[in-house]
């Protein structure tokens, strides 16, 4: 069973959180500007975790489905300003490279000052379902969840984390109070026949 729910941080943004019997996972923008993807799992026994986006809620599921195919296919590219810059291109091409792996996104934690030590975040596509595959900060080991930030402002990914803003915006803007319901009450309407 997946419930996703929207709470208020500190700062007053919304957290998205999807429930789960295995543990939460949380999409936040922080007071830093920056936005987190976080699991904390009912069981922390090893430096990596998986969790799966499934088509329970078909919104979530869509909602990475437009992430997946927007960073693939470039997407970001088309809105950006200074894609005739020959510096630009380069650093957007090399910037795919280190993003994306035989069709897994991979993204390194931004907040951790050493890339290789960095919690990462692997997200791959199934065919009915998404896996987010994360591993913890080797130089943060007693912390419980595992954690990747993604800056907005003088991100490596540029302007890929463009792309995880839009899905946080879309996720925000969604009522899930419909989506957790498991049974719908409809009023009894009469149709008149014409």
């Amino acid at each position: 069973m997946t419930r996703v729910t929207k709470e208020k941080n500190k700062v007053m943004n919304d957290v998205i959180n999807v429930e789960t019997n295995t543990g939460n996972f949380y999409i936040s923008f922080e007071r830093d500007f920056n936005l987190y993807f976080s699991y904390l799992p009912n069981n922390v026994d090893s430096d990596n975790c998986m969790f799966y986006i499934g088509k329970e809620n078909m919104f979530l599921y869509k909602c990475f489905d437009e992430l997946y195919d927007s960073v693939m296919s470039e997407k970001p590219f088309k809105y950006s300003k200074n894609l005739a810059h020959p510096e630009y291109t380069y650093a957007l091409s090399k910037c795919k490279t280190e993003l994306v792996h035989d069709g897994i996104i991979d993204i390194h934690s931004e907040d951790d000052p050493d890339y290789d030590l960095a919690s990462t975040l692997s997200i791959s596509k199934d065919e009915d379902f998404y896996v987010l595959d994360f591993k913890k900060s080797k130089s943060l080991t007693s912390y419980n969840a595992y954690s990747v930030c993604i800056k907005n402002a003088s991100s490596g990914y540029d302007p890929y984390n463009a792309a995880f803003m839009i899905m946080y915006n879309n996720l925000r803007n969604h009522d899930f109070e419909l989506d957790n319901c498991d049974v719908l009450d409809k009023p009894n309407v009469k149709l008149r026949k014409r």
